[in-house]
């Protein structure tokens, strides 16, 4: 066999074409997941931005449920969160949580008097600051 007669090739055709499929899919899924929320959910307001991490159903207190929350506070004085809503159900926060002036703060709260939740259903939390904003998200409980 002569070896010069022989030509380099390329990729064929075909693995080019899923190659690219795969890519577009991938790309697809990105943008789906921005623009749907579903790689968590914030709320933003005035300098503000609270993410809720996890909405945990408690089963051996049911009615109490825990939520995890990140707390970033780009404003130049301190937040006060004084309430936080379920479902538009009022649940208590004790004590009022303080968020320091420009500090991002991981932190949770067991809610009192809030109704029971269901493991897997959609949730929409409402954050009530001391000076009567209002940040809303949504969280799947668990």
């Amino acid at each position: 066999m002569n070896i010069r007669k022989m030509k380099k090739k390329g990729i064929s055709p075909v693995i080019a074409s899923i190659i690219l499929i795969a890519i577009t899919v991938a790309v697809a899924i990105a943008v789906a997941g921005w623009v749907f929320g579903l790689f968590g959910t914030y709320g933003t307001a005035g300098g503000v931005t609270i993410t809720v991490t996890s909405l945990d159903t408690d089963v051996t207190n049911p009615g109490n449920p825990n939520i995890y929350y990140t707390v970033i506070n780009s404003k130049p004085t301190s937040i006060t969160i004084s309430s936080i809503r379920i479902q538009g159900d009022f649940a208590s926060v004790n004590p009022n949580q303080v968020i320091g002036a420009a500090t991002t703060v991981a932190t949770s709260a067991t809610l009192t008097g809030s109704s029971d939740l269901t493991a897997g259903m959609d949730y929409t939390i409402q954050f009530i600051l001391s000076d009567g904003t209002i940040l809303t998200s949504v969280a799947k409980a668990s």
